[in-house]
């Protein structure tokens, strides 16, 4: 089968970017199971196993079909789109979305829209639609079972719904050490929240040292007791969590979205309520085996059955089954 993915960014990324990762990741499954892969994208773009197309209108999102059209190689079978939002357009070749949003009340959106929770299908509302859990290649992560005395909050810290005010707390609570790593782009939260709540919470013990990618993110995940991922929302998946179960590091989060699907709790991290839940499992951190968070990812969370995943669901959508 030839797939082509289109995307408006530039693969591979150097630093955090979940769905770009993602796309690399089953982009290479694909590649494994022996298919050919073409990537329309940004100029520069230099993804691995498959053949790059830089496209002159790379910003758009979901381009017009008569820009798309003529850059899509003529023995394609099919196009994959990767979005957070929804669209009404045909293609030369059929064509797939996966969707990483979480908007509701979306009407008429038809089979060929994929989801990567059955939390975010539910969310949207569309019980009929394929789920695909997004699988790592955890060739790229450094796994350890012994661990450095710090737990780890690794995620957006301007945006509020992922709960860096609970992993504060918790740290505070506990007197364990806390350090905060994500990116802080937004001016309304640093000149707020930044300046009148997290900078003065942070000391010796609870320290925030900016964005972090490559050797030195894989190696902070690898060392932390745990990752803190107290998500607030209907978290449609949460890569973190599974590039922590790739590390050996269990996971301490909430029951929101997508989490009760990743997390098994008492095995792999803990499912909590509130804060006082998440004290209690800091103090239990000892109990989880790091091994079982890495036979998570190869028995689930894995790019392999990703891919595999996908190539039925390609080949159900080109038999007009969906």
């Amino acid at each position: 089968m030839h797939i082509v993915f289109y995307y408006n960014k530039k693969l591979p990324v150097k630093e955090y970017g979940g769905i770009e990762r993602a796309i690399v990741w089953l982009i290479k499954g694909l590649y494994e199971l022996g298919h050919i892969i073409t990537f329309i994208g940004p100029q520069g773009s230099k993804t691995p196993y498959c053949t790059n197309i830089a496209a002159p209108f790379s910003e758009v999102k979901i381009p017009e079909p008569e820009k798309l059209n003529g850059l899509i190689p003529k023995e394609a079978d099919l196009i994959h789109f990767n979005s957070d939002g929804v669209f009404d357009r045909d293609y030369n070749i059929p064509s797939i979305v996966t969707l990483y949003g979480t908007i509701k009340n979306v009407g008429g959106l038809s089979k060929r829209y994929c989801f990567i929770s059955d939390a975010q299908r539910k969310y949207w509302g569309y019980p009929q639609n394929p789920v695909v859990h997004i699988g790592l290649d955890k060739s790229e992560y450094i796994y350890k079972e012994e661990k450095d005395d710090y737990f780890l909050f690794l995620s957006r810290v301007d945006w509020d719904v992922k709960g860096v005010d609970w992993a504060v707390e918790a740290a505070e609570k506990t007197g364990v050490r806390l350090i905060i790593a994500g990116n802080v782009h937004r001016k309304k939260f640093v000149n707020s929240y930044w300046r009148g709540y997290l900078k003065k919470k942070l000391s010796d013990r609870i320290t925030y040292i900016g964005p972090v990618g490559g050797e030195l993110k894989a190696m902070l995940l690898a060392k932390a007791k745990a990752l803190i991922f107290p998500t607030q929302w209907c978290e449609a998946f949460g890569i973190v969590t599974i590039e922590a179960f790739a590390s050996g590091t269990p996971v301490i989060t909430t029951r929101n979205g997508a989490m009760p699907e990743i997390v098994d709790h008492g095995k792999t991290g803990f499912l909590c309520k509130d804060v006082d839940e998440m004290v209690g499992a800091i103090k239990k951190i000892g109990s989880i085996n790091p091994l079982d968070c890495l036979k998570r990812i190869e028995e689930r969370f894995n790019y392999r059955r990703m891919a595999s995943e996908y190539v039925a669901f390609y080949e159900d959508t080109l038999k007009g089954r969906r």
